[in-house]
């Protein structure tokens, strides 16, 4: 595994997971639980959450789309059909690994890039 961003929070840290694994890349989110044991929005120094990948071979396009995600730069066009929910049949789109209203992830995974 090697670590690939560090979010400032635990939204931007999944943001970041989801466009990666949206994009074929497996992506893990790494430390966003030590921030739910803190009362507010306190973040104590060496505890960010940050998002890890797999395949090290895949560095160089995870850092290029983290990149563009941080720059604000146009990210890759949808990669696929929309999808539905097997739990509560909500509809969502191919960039989503996992359901925006019930968390249930997607069935048959990210699409392939």
């Amino acid at each position: 595994m090697l670590k690939v961003f560090t979010a400032q929070h635990q939204a931007e840290a999944h943001l970041v997971e989801d466009l990666l694994r949206s994009n074929g890349i497996q992506a893990h989110v790494v430390g966003d639980v030590l921030l739910n044991t803190v009362p507010g929005s306190l973040v104590i120094p060496g505890t960010s959450p940050e998002v890890w990948i797999l395949n090290s071979a895949q560095a160089e396009a995870a850092l290029d789309l983290i990149r563009d995600f941080s720059s604000g730069e146009p990210l890759p066009e949808e990669a696929g059909p929309s999808w539905t929910c097997p739990k509560c049949h909500e509809i969502l789109e191919s960039q989503f690994s996992e359901c925006w209203n019930c968390g249930t992830s997607r069935p048959d995974g990210p699409p392939a890039v």
